[in-house]
């Protein structure tokens, strides 16, 4: 290493001083980082043409000082930590020239914006649907090391230390040629063919030949980003051309002269549409018409899913066209390698303007990349990740429509991405981002996903990016059912005035205490070990009442039996609902809908000050306070729906208008989820809450359709992907329910007396209680039909849960991707650890269960008191 330092002979001060000041200096102001090796005295004497015992008289003043030290056999280096008595001078100012100042220099001619594609915040997110980003565990490692070591072994040095065609290795460029006239149908010279740093490298080489002040550049609208601003920065004036589901409309482009025109045909960014044949050949011959090249982005066009791709355009019109490839997709953004293919009479002018930038790219890395192409391997990869991004998209698409209904979606037949328009009841695209990465997920605006919209479009409010490549399909379906949940949880009124845990102690506080509607003795608690295989299992579980709830957020109505179709909802449940003021709900049938959308307990606790019932088969509607009868109409009228309206409006004063009666179309339902599913609920389990907590629990206020008693408590979390019997029917137990706000209102009084959901997530990490089951087999239910489940886990210890209730001290740790507990006492007996493993005893490689996060990122929970 060598360290500037000018000695001035002519001073009073020794060479050995000037030597000292000047290496203290550089310690101090941190020139010299603390623990740096300090060159031998022999080389900087060399350095600074005097005798070494100048230098070493220098190092051992330093030493006395606690500047430097030495280190046996390893030479001297600066001081880990400086003496505490010294302070650490400011920089020296800056040498300024005479008749200068700093504030004199000069600006760029012009301001110059980019995309901003650095992760700087992303990785904090549990669940990231960043659009275009590859998954880096499908990444070939041990193909690209062996490579790599191929490529070094065979001329690598001589290829490191030299430079190469800044158009790129010509291996490379034949391999591409021939990757892309398989694929592409493009035929192209080698000498056409110029390997750039990414398809923005392409973009700005193309916006240096062809633009400039007084040019004009179209681009889509909306586009990538990345060329517009590219455009801007070359001074050209840019045009948005509309796009459509065909790609973008050839009829709206202008007949004023352009030069460079960028498109993305074969998964249009962002919307991910395809651009037509009809509209290609348009395009085409606008484009030789006018004189304007067209600039081809193969955006995403490794990954079609559904039928043939179309030919490229740099196929179907050679000569004016700029084709622009990249492998960031495939690979991975870090490698920084792409191509761009170009006409013949301009690929000199191209090769040249590469040359300019950075004189080509890195040898070892397209020496790698080449024989990868050459031996068929990429080739292979390619096929191999296709098919896992297409069960990706199939995730992505299932989850959505579980948690949203129908989704309006384009791009699925291609790409990393979907292009997601908002359904009625989500926020806007702006508040929903930052809705979901509070919730620690992450999705996008067109903004917020490098897109750009000239005009701030319905597309820039409503729709999002929803990247699916780098997750996995679990992943995906938890990620999106937080982000259902995040946006109900952001509708919810402020708790700040309800009971909560107190820190440090297992009871809940409430204002005051109710009997609840369903309660029963407790079970007698039954020891299990290995010693005592009699007391091995509770009761057999039976259904104790069945509920449905007509109208959305009014009154239960108890049955003692039911038929439960499979595929189908719970017969006649939410088959009511009232649409709040102004929503975007037209009619009196309707279709699903976010929830935030109607009249609801979460947000409306005045709806359970009322006792309301339906005959569903004639619509005969009451509404009871107490014994007293308020209304008596019949919903098949218009004049009884108008009146239930104006009645409700009057209870909920907060509505600011009158709600609207909806009926579910046929087939279709109102409850919180959109999927055909049926609720349950373990009497147990909240038993267990009561007994945890210190308070009792209504079961009413989880609304669930079935109860059942007999089961230890948080079992039913244990039957999640796996059959039950209950009764003549057969069920599927789906997922978990995730509470809401609704279940802090008193069901027997209409106050919001408890904070349930919050203190969920205090004591377990979740919010989660009760499950919902999918009817698979056509049957009857009755009060009293017996539960049969899964002969496995009925043998489990009473611990077996996230959550479950103990007089002992038990260590707990929470998964800070998924929130999952894992709990010492209960262990994980389904991947083989007994009850009572340690988490320390986990192996390293041990993941998450639910989301597949790294052991390293558990984090301890504190103990909770008995």
């Amino acid at each position: 290493m060598q360290i500037p330092l000018l000695l001035d002979r002519s001073r009073p001060a020794t060479l050995a001083a000037q030597i000292v000041e000047q290496l203290r200096d550089a310690i101090l102001q941190g020139r010299i980082a603390p623990g740096t090796r300090m060159p031998s005295s022999r080389r900087l004497a060399d350095q600074l043409d005097v005798s070494r015992n100048t230098v070493v008289r220098a190092y051992e003043s330093l030493m006395i000082e606690s500047y430097v030290e030495g280190r046996r056999a390893s030479g001297m280096f600066a001081a880990s930590h400086l003496p505490d008595h010294t302070a650490r001078p400011a920089a020296p100012p800056a040498i300024i020239a005479e008749g200068g100042s700093p504030s004199s220099m000069p600006l760029p001619c012009m301001p110059i914006r980019a995309q901003d594609l650095v992760a700087r915040n992303r990785n904090r997110l549990a669940f990231d649907f960043f659009p275009g980003r590859p998954n880096a565990a499908l990444f070939p490692l041990k193909t690209w090391r062996r490579l790599l070591q191929k490529s070094l072994s065979q001329g690598g040095a001589a290829g490191i230390s030299q430079y190469s065609d800044p158009a790129g290795l010509a291996v490379l460029r034949t391999a591409i040629a021939g990757h892309v006239a398989t694929t592409r149908s493009i035929v192209a010279d080698v000498n056409r063919v110029v390997v750039t740093s990414g398809v923005q490298e392409g973009i700005n080489i193309a916006s240096r030949l062809f633009l400039g002040a007084g040019t004009v550049g179209m681009i889509e609208d909306p586009c990538y980003q990345g060329a517009r601003y590219a455009f801007e920065a070359h001074g050209a004036q840019v045009v948005g051309v509309p796009v459509d589901s065909q790609g973008i409309v050839t009829d709206s482009l202008p007949s004023l002269p352009a030069t460079l025109i960028y498109v993305t045909p074969s998964h249009q960014y962002p919307t991910g549409h395809v651009m037509s044949l009809e509209r290609r050949h348009a395009l085409i011959a606008w484009a030789r018409r006018t004189g304007c090249y067209i600039l081809e982005d193969d955006y995403d066009g490794d990954f079609c899913y559904e039928g043939s791709p179309l030919p490229s355009i740099a196929s179907l019109a050679p000569d004016c066209t700029l084709h622009l490839g990249t492998f960031s997709k495939s690979l991975g953004a870090g490698l920084r390698l792409g191509y761009v293919i170009v006409p013949e009479p301009i690929a000199v002018a191209v090769r040249s303007a590469k040359a300019l930038l950075n004189n080509g790219n890195s040898w070892l890395d397209q020496a790698t990349l080449a024989e990868m192409i050459r031996s068929g391997s990429y080739a292979a990869h390619l096929a191999r990740i296709r098919v896992r991004y297409k069960e990706n998209r199939d995730s992505l698409l299932l989850a959505l429509r579980r948690q949203f209904g129908v989704a309006e979606i384009s791009g699925a037949s291609s790409g990393l991405h979907l292009f997601w328009r908002l359904p009625a009841g989500v926020p806007d695209a702006p508040v929903l981002e930052e809705i979901a990465r509070r919730a620690r997920v992450g999705v996008y605006s067109l903004a917020g996903g490098g897109a750009h919209d000239a005009t701030d479009s319905e597309l820039a409010r409503r729709c999002v990016l929803m990247g699916y490549a780098a997750l996995l399909p679990r992943q995906i379906e938890q990620g999106i059912a937080r982000l259902s949940e995040a946006i109900d949880d952001a509708l919810e009124l402020p708790n700040d005035s309800l009971p909560r845990t107190p820190a440090g102690t297992g009871h809940l506080a409430l204002r005051f205490a109710q009997q609840p509607a369903l309660r029963r003795t407790l079970l007698p608690q039954a020891s299990f070990g290995p010693d005592d295989p009699a007391k091995s299992r509770f009761p057999m579980p039976v259904v104790t009442n069945i509920y449905r709830y007509p109208i959305k957020g009014l009154s239960p109505q108890r049955l003692t039996d039911v038929i439960l179709k499979a595929g189908h909802t719970f017969p006649h449940d939410r088959m009511f609902a009232l649409a709040r003021p102004r929503s975007p709900i037209d009619g009196h049938v309707a279709k699903w809908a976010k929830k935030g959308l109607f009249v609801m307990l979460m947000l409306d606790e005045a709806l359970a000050r009322v006792r309301t019932h339906l005959d569903v088969d004639t619509l005969d509607f009451t509404i009871r306070e107490g014994n007293r009868q308020l209304l008596a109409v019949n919903l098949a009228s218009e004049k009884g729906r108008n009146d239930v309206e104006a009645f409700f409006q009057q209870l909920v004063p907060t509505l600011n208008g009158t709600p609207r009666l909806v009926r579910a179309e046929t087939g279709g339902h109102f409850m919180d989820k959109p999927d055909k599913i049926v609720s349950m609920i373990n009497l147990a389990t909240v038993r267990a809450l009561e007994e945890r907590w210190g308070v009792e629990v209504d079961p009413l206020r989880f609304r669930a359709n079935v109860y059942i008693d007999g089961a230890q408590p948080w079992e039913e979390f244990e039957w999640i992907g796996r059959d039950i019997v209950i009764g003549d029917t057969v069920m599927r137990v789906d997922r978990r329910n995730g509470r809401c706000g609704a279940t802090n209102v008193n069901p027997q009084n209409g106050l919001r007396d408890l904070d349930i959901p919050t203190s969920l997530r205090t004591a377990f990490g979740h919010k989660d209680l009760g499950v919902y089951l999918v009817t698979r087999k056509t049957g009857a239910v009755s009060i009293g039909a017996q539960v049969i489940a899964p002969t496995d886990t009925v043998q489990h210890h009473v611990g077996l849960a996230l959550a479950a209730v103990s007089t002992m001290p038990e260590r707990r740790f929470i998964c800070r991707g998924c929130y999952y507990v894992y709990e010492e006492a209960s262990g994980l007996p389904e991947q083989g650890f007994a009850p009572g493993t340690s988490f320390a005893a986990l192996p390293a490689t041990w993941r998450c269960p639910d989301c597949g996060t790294e052991k390293s990122t558990f984090r301890p929970m504190a103990l909770s008191a008995a």
